[in-house]
């Protein structure tokens, strides 16, 4: 069956791709789980998330300068309330700041003390909780343990992965992040899938197949930034390029079992291809499930432009007639048998020619998602 769209084949110039191989499980569920509320409490920030430097005068200094630990009692010192921090803060003990490690002290470290170093203005070892940011440790501090609210263990993240690193069994749902790094943008929300495959899963795009975004993932198109629970939806180039940097994972599917699972280096592919509808090559996939068909480690060629990049045949497709394109065989699914229509655009959201009968993302309603890890 052909859709409006119409049916545009170009001279194909074959992009070529660096891959990585593995073989896991499937994406389970069709529908979509509760999303959780985040707190929407403001947070200080600064930058940086590299191991804290030791401090000198230090006695049992925590292994972890971000794990939390904000009910620590202090020995001997008579709690004041700061109206600078989020929390209690302590009245430091005649002689901290000496160098000198006293009884009632955590540490000291003379002149170096402060109030966003290892060892702070009070003589407190620093610590995620306290109310203050660890200068190169802590990038945030709001003295809550809402993993969705922009903090998470004093970490402000970037991506799906990170929030579960730091705060383990955390469900899937919206997470306010800085997808796109550090610079004057507010923090937006950012959809994660927690269950998939594992977990940490960020969003980058939906297309439902009524009302496709029809445009290459190399293409600078942004769409409901602000809602990721928008039928159509997409992030825009920059925080897409945020996200790949700290992925190396890359799924698509249509909220069913057929899936394309490969390596987020190819998210941007066929972008240098000159002529926009003959940007197609060779993927390889950890895995290809269509149906009931699974295939692993297998090489196909893909399609990478949609119809509003230049009314090209369907973004990110797998059609079997153009697997010979790329040298492959034009029969993936079942050896020397065509197992879809000719022609059939399987994968896209646009599809020239659609396959209703064996494709889950050409079924009314559907919606394809492209999530990077």
């Amino acid at each position: 069956m052909v859709t409006p769209f119409g049916r545009w084949r170009a001279s194909v110039g074959i992009v070529a791709a660096a891959a990585l191989a593995g073989c896991l499980d499937r994406n389970p569920d069709f529908e979509e789980p509760p999303l959780p509320t985040a707190s929407g409490s403001d947070s200080a920030t600064t930058t940086g998330d590299p191991t804290a430097p030791p401090s000198q005068g230090t006695a049992d200094s925590p292994s972890d300068p971000s794990a939390t630990d904000a009910g620590t009692a202090t020995v001997g010192v008579t709690e004041t309330t700061d109206s600078l921090t989020t929390g209690p803060t302590t009245t430091p003990f005649e002689g901290c700041g000496d160098g000198q490690l006293d009884p009632n002290e955590e540490c000291d470290d003379g002149p170096a003390n402060a109030d966003d170093a290892a060892c702070t203005s009070k003589c407190t070892l620093a610590r995620c909780g306290d109310g203050l940011i660890q200068k190169d440790v802590e990038s945030c501090e709001d003295g809550n343990d809402d993993p969705a609210d922009g903090c998470v263990a004093c970490f402000e993240p970037h991506v799906c992965q990170e929030v579960l690193f730091r705060a383990p069994g955390s469900p899937t749902g919206l997470y306010k992040m800085d997808p796109d790094g550090p610079g004057p943008g507010p923090l937006v929300p950012v959809y994660c899938d927690m269950t998939l495959q594992g977990g940490g899963w960020t969003r980058v795009e939906r297309s439902p197949f009524d009302d496709p975004i029809a445009r290459a993932l190399f293409a600078d198109v942004e769409v409901s930034y602000a809602d990721p629970t928008n039928p159509r939806y997409r992030m825009g180039r920059a925080a897409m390029e945020a996200v790949k940097q700290r992925s190396n994972e890359l799924w698509i599917d249509c909220g069913g079992k057929d899936h394309l699972w490969t390596d987020s280096d190819f998210v941007f592919a066929g972008e240098d291809e000159p002529n926009i509808c003959n940007a197609i090559g060779p993927v390889l996939y950890k895995e290809a499930q269509l149906n009931d068909i699974l295939l692993t480690d297998v090489e196909l060629c893909t399609g990478f432009s949609g119809f509003l990049d230049g009314e090209c045949s369907g973004a990110w497709r797998i059609d079997e007639i153009e697997q010979e394109l790329c040298g492959l065989s034009g029969t993936p699914w079942l050896d020397g048998q065509l197992f879809t229509t000719q022609s059939a655009d399987v994968f896209a959201a646009d599809p020239t020619v659609v396959e209703p009968e064996v494709h889950e993302c050409h079924k009314p309603g559907a919606i394809r998602s492209v999530f990077m890890r």
